[in-house]
């Protein structure tokens, strides 16, 4: 079972709003002024982080580039290792060891393993079976390590149009609706849809710890 954690740099909330951008989100809000460029950035930057990231809304898909390092404890035959995080691009493999006896991971030569994008997960296949794997030693739960890049690429040109568009629409719906509660209309007295449950509630537990 694969264990994962972000190698890279996180990004910062300029990053993460400049996939959109200010200007384009107040175009879309038709709003004119200045006074609240700092709340827009913030709203951008939270609609990132809701559809990116290993618990984003999209599903274990990063947007713009970042580096990870996954785990596994054993490596499955004639079968691969599949990386937890996507999209995958035709370089995105930076390197894949194996722990030594004395505790030091070793790295495992390039043309002992490929990667395959064929899937929704790119996955991590053994070139050869002609000589065997190193042996690890006893069961280690990182006993398999891979460095990998996941993302679209490194510009907001890089990620698809929709998604963008999607980033917008959510920045704009938390811009309309500043609570958790509708105030207004319909929704008054109601849970604001794409409100705090969905923003929060991945990271809540109950008193029970469930």
């Amino acid at each position: 079972m694969w264990s994962y954690e972000l190698a890279s740099t996180p990004l910062t909330e300029s990053q993460k709003a400049a996939v959109v951008g200010v200007p384009e989100l107040k175009r879309h809000l038709r709003v004119s002024g200045s006074e609240e460029d700092r709340d827009l950035v913030e709203y951008l930057a939270t609609a990132y982080d809701f559809l990116s990231g290993p618990d984003g809304w999209l599903g274990s898909c990063c947007l713009l580039n970042e580096e990870w390092i996954a785990y596994s404890d054993a490596f499955g035959g004639a079968y691969p290792f599949e990386l937890p995080l996507r999209p995958i691009q035709t370089s995105t493999l930076l390197g894949f060891d194996y722990l030594g006896s004395d505790g030091v991971y070793v790295p495992i030569a390039s043309d002992d393993y490929y990667l395959s994008r064929t899937g929704t997960f790119g996955q991590v296949y053994r070139q050869s079976f002609s000589s065997p794997w190193p042996y690890v030693g006893l069961p280690d739960r990182r006993a398999y390590r891979v460095r990998f890049t996941a993302g679209y690429g490194t510009t907001r040109d890089h990620i698809p149009s929709p998604i963008r568009q999607g980033i917008k629409m959510l920045a704009g719906h938390w811009y309309a609706n500043r609570e958790a509660i509708g105030e207004i209309g319909r929704t008054a007295g109601e849970e604001v849809p794409y409100g705090l449950k969905a923003l929060c509630g991945r990271y809540r537990i109950g008193p029970d710890h469930r």
